[in-house]
Parts: C-alpha cells; sequence; structure tokens
C-alpha cells in the first residue's frame, strides 16, 4: 500500500503528458492532420484521457477507504463521499473528470483550438492540492506548478509520435520542436527552480530526505536537457537521432517516477 500513491501519481502524470501534453503540441506544431504524427498524438490523448479517469477514480476510493479504516461500506455512504466532495482530492479529481469528457466533446465536435482549455486546466489541477497549497502565496506557487508542469508536458509528449515517423517527418519536426523549445525550455527550469526554493523555505539541508530525493530528480533532468541539447544540436538528421529519442524518452520516465514520488511523499515540515 506505500507504493500506491506514488505508482497513482506516476500513472497520473504519464496520462497528463500524454493527453494534455500531446494537444499542446499539436497546436504548436501545426500538425498535419491524418498523418502518422497526428495518429501517434490521438492515440496518446486517447489512452491518457482513459488513464485521467481511472487514476481520477482510483485515487478519489483510496482516500476514502485510508479514512474510513478500510471499510468498503462505509467508504461508499454518502456521509463517506460527501466528506470526499469538501476535500481538495475529491474535488480536484471529479474536476480532471469533467475535463476529459470536455476534451472528448471538444474531439467529437471537431473543435481544434477550444481543446487548449480544458487540456490547460487539466495541467494546472496539479496547483490545486498537495504540498504545494502549503508554500507560499497559493496563486504563486499553484501558477508555477501549473507552468512548469504545462511545459514539461508538451515537452515529454513529443517522444513518442518522433520515434514513430518515418526519419524525413521525424527530422522535420524534431527541428521544429528544437527551435520553439529553446524559448520554452528556460521557462521550464526557472519555475522548477522557484518551485523549489518555495518548498525548501532557501535553504538547502540535504540531512532532509525530500531535499535528497529532490537532488536525484535534479540530476535526471540535467540528464534529460544535456540529451535534449545533444539531440538539437547534433543528432537531428543523424543515424543515431533513433536511439538519442530512445535514451531520452528512458531518462524521461525516470524523471516522471522521482515527481510522482516527491509529489506522493511531500516536503519535511
Amino acid at each position: 500500500m506505500e507504493l500506491l500513491s506514488p505508482l497513482l501519481r506516476f500513472l497520473l502524470y504519464a496520462a497528463t503528458v500524454f493527453a494534455a501534453g500531446s494537444l499542446l503540441l499539436r497546436l504548436s506544431l501545426a500538425v498535419p492532420k491524418g498523418s502518422l504524427f497526428d495518429r501517434r498524438l490521438t492515440a496518446q490523448v486517447g489512452i491518457g484521457g482513459a488513464v485521467i479517469v481511472s487514476v481520477s477514480i482510483a485515487m478519489i476510493a483510496q482516500f476514502l477507504l485510508t479514512i474510513s479504516g478500510g471499510d468498503l461500506g462505509m467508504a461508499l455512504s454518502p456521509d463517506f463521499l460527501g466528506i470526499a466532495v469538501q476535500t481538495p482530492v475529491g474535488q480536484v479529481g471529479g474536476l480532471r473528470i469533467l475535463l476529459v469528457l470536455a476534451l472528448a466533446l471538444c474531439w467529437l465536435m471537431k473543435w481544434r483550438w477550444p481543446t487548449l482549455i480544458p487540456a490547460l486546466l487539466l495541467v494546472f489541477s496539479f496547483g490545486m492540492e498537495g504540498h504545494s497549497l502549503s508554500f507560499g502565496p497559493r496563486w504563486i506557487t499553484s501558477t508555477l506548478v501549473g507552468l512548469h508542469l504545462a511545459i514539461a508536458a508538451w515537452w515529454l509528449s513529443v517522444l513518442i509520435p518522433l520515434l514513430s515517423v518515418n526519419s524525413g517527418d521525424r527530422d522535420h519536426f524534431g527541428e521544429t520542436f528544437g527551435r520553439q523549445a529553446v524559448f520554452a525550455v528556460p521557462v521550464l527550469i526557472v519555475a522548477g527552480s522557484l518551485l523549489f526554493g518555495l518548498f525548501t523555505s532557501w535553504q538547502l539541508d540535504l540531512s532532509q530526505d525530500y531535499q535528497r530525493r529532490m537532488l536525484m530528480k535534479i540530476v535526471a533532468v540535467a540528464a534529460i536537457l544535456s540529451i535534449a541539447a545533444a539531440n538539437k544540436l547534433y543528432f537531428t538528421g543523424r543515424p543515431g537521432f533513433v536511439w538519442a529519442l530512445r535514451v531520452e524518452a528512458f531518462v524521461a520516465l525516470a524523471v516522471l517516477a522521482l515527481t510522482a514520488f516527491l509529489t506522493a511523499t511531500g516536503p519535511d515540515m
């Protein structure tokens, strides 16, 4: 059970990358409709949306079982369901389910740009829960969390589609994405640095477990940034580009796993 919360968090982050990140990427790259790249993004959105709904329900159920002492009947009683609705876990979980339904509606109606609204709200929903609510002015922390995760989701969602298309499209989309990432990644780094400062009260103390775990994430982020820079400056258009993307995808999974563990445990208070 101790690993359940980090596992659900990992699935939620990965699903958000697939759903929200893919929609943001489709708009920023102006992906041709019906192309293989577009179909891969569509598949990611569908899978991500389904996982978000499933994980949101699971997280609410976990919360209810925890406060009810493991009594399923009590957990599903109207009184306890009412309690869930009044907590960030229930409110944000319900919001995410509604946002996925809104994405599905936009998709069915073939509304391209309106999908941007529920996609961004999905990302910014992470600033409405967890330990981020306990540090600094709430609007500042929530904004930084949303901005940080939006850029990260946009970035990581490109990896599988790039690996799926032919070399010509891979080079084309890789070059276009790289030009945009030059402006986006510095914002990602600044937002992440400010959040680290807020969560640690601007005091580096490696005797604290949270800060040591955060240091591990920073090392992983530095590694993926180095790989991304190498992809842009050297590997794009070369035979090693595919392998570089695979390594970047592997490190991305490590970053998501570390982030999930950090948010599931929280900083030392």
